[in-house]
């Protein structure tokens, strides 16, 4: 699942809970649904953050090459 699917899901999952029309095993079923959904959407966020930060470390060290090129010309 995408993140945005995920979100999508739990919009659902929010909106079904809050309506208060679901037996007490149901809204235990579809909260632990929730739970392990929000748990993957974290685990996206984490790796995401980390894919960035890589990148941005990658673009500083490209940026001071491209610094110290310059001011030897």
């Amino acid at each position: 699942m995408t993140f945005e699917e995920i979100l999508n899901e739990l919009t659902k999952i929010s909106d079904s809970l809050e309506n208060g029309n679901l037996s007490l095993e149901e809204g235990i079923e579809i909260y632990n649904k929730g739970l392990e959904l929000s748990q993957k959407a974290i685990s996206i966020l984490k790796e995401s953050k980390g894919k960035i930060t890589l990148l941005n470390d990658e673009l500083g060290k490209l940026a001071d090459m491209a610094f110290e090129v310059e001011t030897n010309d």
